[in-house]
């Protein structure tokens, strides 16, 4: 069986997580998720968002914060050789954790339309669709 760690996610895990990102079915890759931005953002949130590794590589990620009123989740991605060994699962257990010790009673999350299996696993850990809402976006820079 194989021993997996789970840690705060630090800045200096950002190339190895670009990576992962990178080669995860189901995210898409913006400008917010360049080396700066992400430090920003767990400055902005921090002790909320958590790698998971195994013989010192990281195989896993949760990107978790929040705006004092909604949680929300980024950018969780499991290597798929690790899929199936509960660590998305144990990734989100731990940042939906620190919500509620900070007060948060919900939690967000986005998903692209055609990822159906990361729609099973979101039902799965209690997560409903919203079919009366939709995102909307605009570049400002």
């Amino acid at each position: 069986m194989t021993d997996y760690t789970y840690h705060l996610m630090t800045v200096d895990d950002h190339d190895e997580m670009y990576a992962l990102w990178k080669d995860a079915t189901g995210i898409i890759l913006g400008l917010s998720d360049d080396r700066d931005s992400v430090s920003s953002y767990l400055i902005q949130n921090p002790d909320q968002s958590f790698v998971c590794r195994t013989g010192g590589r990281m195989v896993g990620t949760i990107l978790c914060g929040n705006d004092g009123r909604r949680a929300y989740i980024y950018h969780v991605a499991v290597a798929p050789e690790h899929r199936r060994h509960g660590i998305a699962a144990e990734l989100v257990r731990l940042s939906t954790n620190v919500q509620k010790e900070l007060g948060i009673q919900r939690c967000h999350l986005f998903i692209l339309n055609d990822n159906e299996l990361g729609r099973e696993f979101w039902h799965e850990m209690g997560f409903i669709d919203r079919p009366n809402l939709n995102i909307m976006s605009m570049d400002i820079q």
